[in-house]
């Protein structure tokens, strides 16, 4: 495989993100409540669980920490100086972590943080700002709400920024890409929902470029994303996205072809190795970038995969939809024959 540059958006400051309660990453406190652990700059910690954190965050109730939203929480409303600073050392460490991987931007979507518009702005403004005092790397700002990402971009102060994401469905951030001199993912979602087929994929590009070149905006902060739809939905999802970013890097001179990669492996077993295979059939079929965990999927270590392995083999049919339904890959699987 060709060793071109892969422009990679680290995706992992964002409010979704989980752990599991009671799981290999969290521990309990000496008073018996729960923390998540992490190190920092060498130092054993633990982000503490509030007690009234189902309140605050219902997933919680459910065993599921939203570990992102935990530290943005304590770091701005911790009732200790410790507290606060854990929180804000939390948020460091998923920063640095990506930066050491290779990030080019970092990726920040406070969305789920809280329910009120006003709150995810202020928000916004506030981590963009805390991770802009300390680091130079650039920022992917990432909402579904031109408001926020209105907050996001100004509070990056006339440095190199990226919006995710501008599409048919929401025109309205073109605007913003042109007011901000922004790189872009140019996203193939359509004006009333999200195209499956490659021609639906392809024709939504089309259109949404055409307004991105008209406004003046340079091909090569365009990174399209034709759209990374789960596997286990539809068997076809994977082939007719690599079918998408074949036509786009032949349709459209200039641009990046970038995605989600990881998405396709929802609802899948053995999602690493998925996503290891999807991203090595994404670069050949001409992608050049992709939002991602670059702490879990390596780039560089594409070039040591093993195509003629079986794992590597069951993955590739079931991404390029031979395996119909990831049978073959699911049995593999259960008779513990896959391997990352």
């Amino acid at each position: 495989m060709e060793n071109k540059k892969f422009i990679v958006v680290g995706e992992n400051i964002h409010c979704t993100r989980i752990v599991k309660s009671g799981g290999i990453r969290t521990g309990k406190t000496e008073d018996g409540g729960e923390g998540v652990k992490f190190t920092y700059k060498g130092e054993p910690r633990m982000l503490i669980v509030p007690q009234n954190w189902a309140e605050i965050s219902p997933q919680y109730k459910d065993g599921k920490i939203r570990h992102i939203v935990l530290g943005i929480y304590q770091a701005l409303n911790g009732k200790t100086e410790d507290d606060r600073r854990t929180g804000k050392d939390y948020l460091c460490r998923v920063a640095e972590m990506q930066i050491e991987k290779g990030a080019d931007f970092l990726d920040i979507n406070i969305d789920e943080y809280a329910i009120h518009r006003e709150e995810q702005v202020e928000v916004m403004k506030w981590i963009v700002n805390f991770l802009g005092e300390r680091y130079s790397i650039p920022f992917s700002i990432d909402s579904s709400a031109v408001e926020t990402l209105e907050a996001g971009l100004a509070a990056c102060n006339g440095a190199d920024v990226m919006v995710n994401s501008v599409s048919l469905e929401r025109e309205a951030a073109v605007d913003l890409v042109i007011q901000y001199n922004a790189y872009a993912v140019v996203s193939a979602a359509g004006r009333s929902g999200l195209p499956s087929s490659t021609g639906e994929k392809v024709a939504n590009l089309k259109e949404i470029t055409a307004i991105l070149d008209k406004k003046g905006m340079e091909r090569y902060k365009m990174h399209l994303d034709p759209l990374v739809l789960p596997i286990s939905v539809d068997s076809a999802n994977g082939k007719n996205f690599l079918d998408a970013v074949r036509t786009a890097r032949e349709a459209f001179e200039g641009v990046h072809v970038t995605g989600g990669l990881s998405n396709v492996s929802f609802g899948m077993p053995k999602r690493k190795l998925l996503n290891l295979v999807f991203t090595w059939l994404f670069i050949r079929a001409g992608g050049d970038g992709g939002i991602i965990d670059p702490v879990s999927l390596s780039i560089e270590k594409l070039s040591e995969i093993d195509t003629e392995s079986e794992g590597f083999k069951l993955a590739r049919a079931v991404l390029e939809g031979t395996d119909l339904f990831g049978a073959e890959y699911i049995a593999a699987y259960r008779e513990g024959r896959l391997q990352n």
